[in-house]
């Protein structure tokens, strides 16, 4: 062997592609490499290759498929559009894509272990493509390739852009609705910022601080807005600032185009933006209201007029009364001492009933004086000790005789009320009084009691007598309101109008429940504070 040819030996054999054996196995490892499934199918549409990629997603070698025809493969797969452009790819040549979309019979592979957890099956995108040989005549390839990611990426994105498209939508229509709340409200909105520009928002703010509005009310504004001390500072005039700043409530006056001053009550609330402070100010038209402030004034001092002349009506009509009734009263009673049963039974009858009418005569003015007596002549309101006040009343009936010995009872501890001690010493002995006068003479009683509420005390006179019908509740605490005739049971029909009146300068109310037969539980509610007006009224 010569050294040429040693030296030739020493080298590795080259590769030749020219070779048929060595371009087959090259492509053929190709083949098996891609990732891509690869099938290739014989004009008789029967499988002549099947690549590695397919042997995994379908489970299936390729010495199980091949000579046999797709469908024969997966049998229990209808391949639909696949079936289709497979034959006329083997007979036409034609070429054809089929996408996601279109695939209705997808061969049954399986997905990427990392996908198979999310998805249930591959979603796949076939190339169908003829394949001309110079042996073998029209072959046809099929090229799957896996896009179950890229189609889960375009439905999230599609419902992602629908969303996006649903939510721009309910913006708009927020903003609109935003837009027209603003602009049909009654009320004038504006937005002021820490540089002293003010913004008027609907149409209301326009017509009022708009370059035709007001000019003065841009200078109220400034001024009542916290952070404006970069602005030369102009205080209103005494009569567009209607209250005091201190009060929570500013209300000012401004002026329109017809010269018409409209009182405003402006309301001011910030918010922070773009690293600034912004105020939100809203004005409303309070010229009704103040209308109706000054009628409901002027109806009160009416009211307050009207009652005071009633009352010193009352009471002048009363106290004048006394003088002739007091010597109608003398004369009748004369009559009687000196000629009863000097004449017949019919003149003493007469003279009885002059005497008696009298009487009840005496006893109605000096409780319409009582009555009237009650809102003019008050005493400022002390603590009263209602256990010391029910001691007195005890004590008056003893007195007068007009009860047995323990028809009056007290259950339990009563409160110490504010109030004026000598009214609520009338309201309650009225309301006893009226106990025992409506229940059996021998058996009747009169339970006292009480109860507390967060707010007030409530005190109880329950009896055992007649009992009032439901009906009445209301009307027995109206003047001359009564239930009996004056020969059942003695009164005149005011006690318990005096009972009201009384509670209502205390500032709190009365009730009675009853029913006819059962007795009658009359219930007196008193504040545990004062209230302004009876403040007022007890100083």
């Amino acid at each position: 062997m010569t050294k040429s040819q040693s030296a030739k030996g020493d080298q590795p054999p080259s590769f030749d592609l020219n070779r048929d054996s060595d371009a087959a196995d090259l492509f053929a490892a190709l083949l098996d490499t891609a990732d891509t499934g690869l099938i290739a199918l014989a004009p008789d549409g029967t499988i002549c290759h099947w690549n590695q990629w397919m042997q995994s997603r379908s489970g299936k070698d390729a010495d199980q498929v091949m000579g046999k025809a797709l469908h024969d493969v997966f049998p229990d797969t209808k391949l639909g559009r696949v079936s289709l452009a497979i034959e006329d790819c083997l007979k036409f040549g034609m070429p054809a894509v089929i996408s996601p979309s279109l695939n209705q019979g997808a061969l049954p592979l399986r997905p990427l272990p990392q996908f198979a957890a999310s998805f249930d099956r591959m979603e796949q995108s076939i190339r169908v493509h003829p394949i001309q040989t110079k042996r073998n005549g029209t072959l046809c390839s099929l090229i799957i390739r896996d896009v179950t990611l890229a189609v889960q990426r375009d439905r999230l994105l599609r419902q992602q852009a629908a969303e996006l498209a649903d939510l721009v939508t309910q913006t708009k229509r927020s903003e609109d609705r935003t837009r027209a709340i603003l602009q049909n409200t009654i009320d004038a909105i504006l937005v002021a910022s820490d540089d002293g520009s003010i913004e008027p928002l609907n149409s209301r703010a326009q017509e009022l601080c708009g370059p035709t509005g007001d000019p003065e009310l841009r200078n109220i504004i400034r001024f009542l807005l916290p952070d404006s001390e970069h602005t030369p500072l102009t205080p209103p005039p005494p009569n567009q600032l209607l209250t005091d700043l201190g009060t929570g409530v500013i209300e000012v006056l401004a002026s329109t185009l017809s010269g018409r001053n409209v009182p405003l009550e402006v309301a001011i609330s910030h918010f922070s933006a773009d690293q600034r402070y912004h105020y939100i100010i809203t004005l409303r038209d309070i010229s009704q209201r103040k209308r109706h402030e000054k009628e409901i004034q002027r109806t009160m001092q009416e009211l307050e007029r009207s009652n005071a002349e009633l009352e010193q009506f009352a009471y002048a009509a009363s106290h004048d009364l006394q003088e002739p009734l007091r010597m109608v009263s003398s004369y009748t009673q004369l009559l009687a001492r000196r000629y009863e049963g000097q004449l017949d039974e019919t003149a003493d009858e007469f003279i009885h009933y002059a005497v008696d009418g009298t009487q009840r005569m005496q006893r109605m003015i000096d409780d319409l004086l009582t009555l009237s007596r009650v809102g003019r002549h008050g005493k400022p309101f002390n603590p009263v000790p209602l256990d010391n006040l029910f001691d007195a009343i005890v004590t008056n009936f003893r007195r007068a005789g007009s009860t047995p010995e323990g028809n009056i009872i007290r259950e339990g501890h009563l409160p110490t009320v504010m109030g004026d001690a000598s009214q609520l010493l009338l309201l309650f002995q009225n309301l006893v009084s009226n106990g025992l006068k409506y229940s059996d003479p021998k058996n009747g009683q009169v339970r006292i009691f009480a109860s507390e509420t967060p707010d007030s005390y409530r005190i109880f006179v329950a009896d055992n007598g007649i009992g009032i019908d439901p009906q009445y509740h209301e009307t027995i605490f109206e003047i001359f309101k009564r239930l009996h005739g004056y020969g059942d049971y003695a009164g005149t029909g005011i006690g318990l109008a005096i009972c009201k009146k009384i509670v209502d300068r205390h500032g709190g109310g009365i009730d009675v429940t009853s029913k006819p037969g059962q007795g009658s539980t009359f219930c007196v509610e008193l504040p545990k504070e004062l209230s302004i007006v009876a403040a007022s009224e007890s100083m």
